[in-house]
């Protein structure tokens, strides 16, 4: 079986805002587990851009939002035959028990974590090149000299806040990801477009290509319509080409 990549582009601005969430969520995810001074400094960095995300835009009202239209649209769902009733109301419940988590949060998310004094402290040192020396910030040189478990068990603290959030992006996104229209499709001469159906609520488009090849796909996606401009870029160092030859691809349609 090929080994694929696959590339994503958001249709509208709140899933491009549940993208950047997840990435965030990973990124603070895998640099607890390593545990090194180094790894929790990424891991507080991914903390201060959840705050600064979630300070931008009212997030919490935006996923509720996304939960209930998908738990509608599941639900509309349950009448059918051919859907396997015991998988989907695991689903639904899950979606209802973090609608009602949600709601029961007073306030803006993570505004516990936004006063932290070191990590407000960083935040407003953020602008300068090299922020972290130890002479700008020997409060968290300080920090960072206490053992792994404590950093850990404060880290987990300031992110706790998150943890609804965190759960709520990953449903959503999961259940999009797996509500997919997909096609074989042939870019030619390295070019490919397509008009979206008025009738069919795109929200995420998927590129897949052997992940052996030369070419990556660059997505421009609106409302009305979508075209895939596959480049090339052997050496980072000089501006990527557009492939010449017909490149074949899979596209998978996101639409619940």
């Amino acid at each position: 079986m090929t080994e694929l990549n696959t590339y994503e582009q958001p249709i509208n601005e709140r899933i491009r805002t549940f993208l950047r969430l997840e990435k965030l969520f990973r990124q603070y995810e895998f640099h607890l587990r390593q545990g090194s001074t180094w790894n929790h400094a990424i891991a507080i960095n991914s903390i201060n851009e959840l705050i600064a995300v979630t300070t931008r835009s009212d997030i919490k009202l935006e996923t509720l939002k996304e939960l209930e239209r998908q738990n509608a649209r599941l639900e509309r769902l349950s009448s059918r035959s051919h859907i396997d009733q015991h998988q989907l109301d695991s689903l639904l419940n899950k979606q209802k028990k973090l609608i009602t988590e949600l709601q029961a949060i007073q306030g803006q998310l993570g505004k516990q974590t936004q006063t932290v004094e070191l990590l407000l402290t960083m935040r407003q040192k953020s602008s300068i090149p090299g922020c972290l020396c130890d002479f700008d910030l020997p409060a968290y040189q300080h920090w960072q000299s206490q053992p792994e478990q404590i950093r850990k068990s404060h880290l987990q603290q300031w992110f706790q806040p998150f943890n609804v959030l965190d759960q709520s992006i990953h449903l959503i996104l999961d259940v999009l990801r797996h509500s997919v229209e997909d096609s074989e499709e042939t870019a030619i001469n390295g070019f490919f477009q397509q008009s979206i159906p008025g009738n069919q609520t795109i929200q995420l488009l998927q590129i897949s290509i052997p992940a052996d090849s030369d070419c990556y796909p660059e997505i421009s996606a609106g409302k009305q319509r979508f075209s895939i401009r596959f480049m090339s870029n052997r050496d980072p160092a000089n501006r990527p080409e557009q492939c010449r030859e017909n490149i074949s691809f899979k596209l998978n349609m996101c639409t619940i």
